[in-house]
């Protein structure tokens, strides 16, 4: 009986590493559908992230996006298809030695978010929204490393929203 005890003990403090710490929350936005929340949740060690975005009405909260694993690094909420709603740009880091991320655009339809865009293989992007050209449109930067250049060089993609999704403009 004693070695069986010992066994569990032993089995349940190895395994106690890998359930998930409590979410650090971080309200986004005041959104006029609710108050956007980003939920982080890290499995200790960096194994994993359970990272979800939520928007928040008084006691409800609906899910709007997980993350399967990826690291939600940040999210931007800008309208950018002049409708009054702001497109949710959330960016993740993928993991690994390479700093590299993944971009996703998610809009407003039918009472949810929808995921409309997916863009990957930024290394060391940082994503933003803004007019920079005063036009009076809204485009969506991302600021990498270009790592496919001798010697590398940073680089900005630019993306306008057109006909529901990304448009890439210029490389």
């Amino acid at each position: 009986m004693k070695i069986v005890t010992s066994a569990l003990v032993l089995l349940l403090t190895a395994a106690a590493p890998l359930v998930a710490q409590s979410p650090e929350r971080s309200v986004i936005a005041e959104l006029p559908q609710g108050r956007l929340v980003l939920e982080r949740s890290i499995i200790p060690d960096g194994i994993a992230f359970n990272d979800r975005i939520t928007i928040e009405q008084g006691s409800e909260a609906v899910d709007v996006f997980e993350s399967e694993g990826r690291a939600i690094q940040q999210v931007v909420a800008e309208d950018l298809d002049g409708d009054g709603v702001s497109e949710l740009l959330v960016q993740m880091d993928l993991g690994g030695s390479g700093g590299f991320r993944e971009f996703e655009l998610l809009q407003f339809k039918e009472g949810v978010y929808l995921p409309v865009w997916l863009d990957t293989g930024y290394a060391a992007g940082e994503a933003s929204i803004s007019d920079r050209d005063g036009s009076g449109q809204k485009r969506v930067y991302i600021e990498y490393t270009d790592t496919d250049a001798e010697p590398q060089v940073e680089a900005t993609a630019v993306f306008e929203f057109t006909g529901g999704t990304l448009q890439r403009l210029q490389k």
